[in-house]
């Protein structure tokens, strides 16, 4: 499935529960780990900051070889969101890992620029964790959740959550939120819901892996948040340990998404208490 996965990482306590989530991630698909750190341009003491980056992408590749993966340890220059795509598109690899700082209060929504832009503009699917899903970073994938509105920039995301699901050898769980308070159009959203999580568990069952289907109402990121935190909750009571991944599937790139990549996988990232993985449907040039 993933071969290669960049993980990202700037020194700080949330970059390197990233790469725990990152290296644990390459372990179960066997892929090559490529630690990568930024040096951003025109800061003072650059010498003593590379050395710095040198040693965080080092450390990453040290535990990345403890784990058993194959790895890559780089040090590029430049502005840090550009560089990680740059190097994304040069080395081929197939994710991107790295961490996001959350907000509080009215900006909670809101990304770090750095996890916004390569979200938005890279090709390669992004796995980001948040402040929330630190301490379910590292752990087993015990679940994948599919957040999905069943619109053609869903597939892809559909088609990486059945992969990783088969290759963790776990269940999927597809999600469908219905945000409409007109009675009429709720019941047509229901009906479409309906009809993506049949398809989704269809896809499912032709691979032969368990699968659930929910449809809730509310704003997308509110169902999809109450019930991963809960699944999360319940893993907890079990074994001491909040487990799973969340894929969520971002479309185009029109001057909204530009600046907010869309509010519901914006909102997700920021709050969820697993790591997300956003699939952004490329367009054809």
């Amino acid at each position: 499935m993933y071969d290669d996965i960049l993980v990202a990482t700037d020194g700080s306590d949330l970059a390197a529960a990233a790469a725990t989530a990152g290296i644990e991630l390459a372990c179960v698909l066997e892929a090559q780990v490529h630690a990568v750190a930024v040096v951003e341009d025109g800061l003072e003491d650059n010498a003593a900051r590379r050395k710095r980056r040198k040693r965080d992408a080092e450390t990453i590749a040290e535990r990345a070889s403890d784990a058993g993966c194959s790895v890559d340890a780089v040090v590029r220059a430049g502005r840090p969101a550009t560089e990680i795509r740059s190097y994304a598109e040069a080395a081929d690899v197939d994710a991107i890992v790295l961490g996001t700082h959350g907000r509080s209060g009215i900006q909670r929504a809101v990304l770090g620029s750095v996890t916004l832009e390569v979200i938005r503009e890279a090709s390669r699917p992004v796995l980001s964790i948040g402040p929330d899903a630190t301490d379910a970073a590292g752990e087993s994938i015990d679940d994948v959740w599919l957040a999905t509105d069943g619109r053609s920039g869903a597939r892809a995301a559909t088609d990486h959550a059945l992969e990783l699901a088969d290759a963790c050898d776990t269940a999927l769980h597809a999600l469908y939120a219905v945000d409409a308070d007109d009675p009429h159009i709720a019941e047509a959203f229901t009906e479409h819901g309906e009809q993506t999580i049949d398809d989704v568990t269809a896809r499912a069952d032709e691979r032969d892996l368990e699968a659930t289907g929910t449809v809730a109402e509310g704003p997308a990121h509110e169902v999809v948040l109450e019930h991963v935190a809960g699944s999360a909750r319940t893993s907890e009571d079990a074994d001491g340990a909040s487990t799973g991944l969340l894929v969520v599937g971002t479309e185009g790139k029109s001057t909204l998404e530009r600046l907010v990549v869309g509010s519901t996988s914006q909102r997700l990232v920021a709050n969820a208490p697993v790591p997300v993985l956003t699939v952004r449907t490329v367009e054809e040039p």
